[in-house]
């Protein structure tokens, strides 16, 4: 997917392109949800904060618009999702991106890296496990 300069020129652009390119909404999801919860999960990881779910329902509604805040029970499905993924973590009640066993600062991206590149390897043994298994089937 390409990074576009128009894409570069709104937090919602580049918020939006983000969740494209980690598979989190399709291409022509209309439902913002995941968007205002990313933005509000990036906000709180920049500055340096580990927001619980009632915290976290506060920046998801300072950007929703006024007739359609944030139901609790769907942004917690939304955690529930980005913590099976692997991109999350929940201690104690608050929520932070999953960062590298060794990481040595907060980079996102290269905690965002290590979680894919851990779920892309994990996936493709599976597979090689399925051929080799079908291999001997046939």
């Amino acid at each position: 997917m390409q990074l576009l300069s128009e894409v570069k020129l709104t937090k919602r652009g580049l918020i939006r392109y983000l969740a494209l390119s980690l598979g989190l909404i399709s291409p022509n999801e209309s439902r913002t949800l995941m968007l205002d919860i990313l933005e509000a999960l990036f906000g709180a990881h920049f500055a340096h904060d580990e927001p619980d779910v009632n915290q976290l329902m506060e920046r998801i509604n300072a950007v929703r618009p006024a007739d359609s805040p944030a139901q609790i029970k769907a942004v917690r499905y939304h955690l529930h999702v980005l913590k099976e993924k692997g991109i999350l973590t929940r201690k104690a009640g608050r929520y932070k991106f999953t960062l590298p066993p060794m990481a040595e600062k907060d980079d996102l991206g290269e905690a965002l890296e290590y979680v894919y590149l851990t779920n892309a390897k994990n996936a493709l043994e599976k597979t090689k496990k399925a051929l080799q298994t079908l291999e001997h089937m046939s």
